[in-house]
């Protein structure tokens, strides 16, 4: 599959479809695999869709030095050059939105729609490693943290309880190339870090937001509703849509909603 150096790694990506660029951001030490149970299949129809793996997950690099969401929002830049993309429809879930504000930020030129799914600008108050999350991954161990963290925070207990299958189909997925702990522990210091929150009015690009109405797990001392919230009060362009019966991860449970109100922003 496609590697390209860019920076100090070699970056894997797949590209799908012609047409405008649409670039998808994975969540937190998640690779770009996620997005081609739904997404790919639905924007590769007129869209020239764009999945990498972030350094330190999949088959991209996994150098053991620090990382930040900026490296991240280089690495991507890095890529676009070499596929020659001018300018992008980027999309970011979770972690991703996080890179994906930076991309407006620092190359405005380069994001043309933005689209900030379930996400924020920073946590105010923990920047290191969030306690709870380490207390739960050390009782649990990583791969067991990782696989009912995903469950819980993703989807309703009704969700789960109904649709047993589905959810067992996605953590394949999911769980296939999970990164050693010690690179998911490097992405969490890199989210915790992210700070835009003075520098939200400054993205000019038209904006969507999207949440799930039930995405309220806290981690922190901030969920994803509460960060939405800033979000939608602090970007001058946007759009704010909430998903009803949804937690984190409606690109799986409930992707013809997500698709339907991404393809009525980028058709405006």
């Amino acid at each position: 599959m496609p590697k390209v150096k860019v920076n100090d790694i070699d970056l894997h990506y797949e590209v799908y479809g012609e047409g405008p660029a649409m670039v998808f951001l994975s969540e937190t030490a998640c690779d770009g695999e996620v997005w081609k149970m739904n997404q790919v299949p639905e924007f590769s129809k007129d869209h020239r869709v764009i999945i990498h793996d972030y350094r330190g997950t999949g088959q991209s690099s996994k150098p053991s030095i620090d990382y930040t969401t900026k490296m991240f929002a280089e690495d991507v830049i890095g890529l676009l050059d070499h596929l020659e993309v001018d300018d992008a429809i980027v999309v970011g879930h979770s972690m991703g939105g996080r890179v994906a504000q930076l991309l407006a930020l620092d190359y405005p030129q380069r994001v043309n729609k933005l689209v900030l799914a379930s996400t924020g600008a920073h946590y105010p108050l923990t920047k290191g490693l969030p306690l709870k999350i380490m207390k739960e991954m050390i009782e649990w161990g990583y791969e067991k943290y990782e696989r009912e963290h995903t469950i819980l925070v993703g989807w309703s207990d009704e969700f789960v309880r109904s649709n047993p299958d589905k959810i067992e189909r996605y953590l394949q997925v999911r769980m296939r190339n999970l990164c050693p702990v010690e690179f998911y522990l490097r992405h969490l210091l890199a989210r915790q870090g992210h700070d835009t929150s003075q520098r939200l009015k400054d993205i000019k690009q038209p904006a969507l937001i999207i949440v799930g109405e039930d995405d309220r797990n806290m981690t922190s001392e901030i969920n994803h509703r509460m960060s939405t919230e800033i979000l939608s009060k602090g970007i001058p362009n946007n759009k704010c849509v909430v998903l009803k019966n949804e937690r984190h991860s409606y690109f799986f449970s409930n992707p013809d909603e997500a698709h339907r109100a991404i393809r009525e922003f980028i058709s405006e």
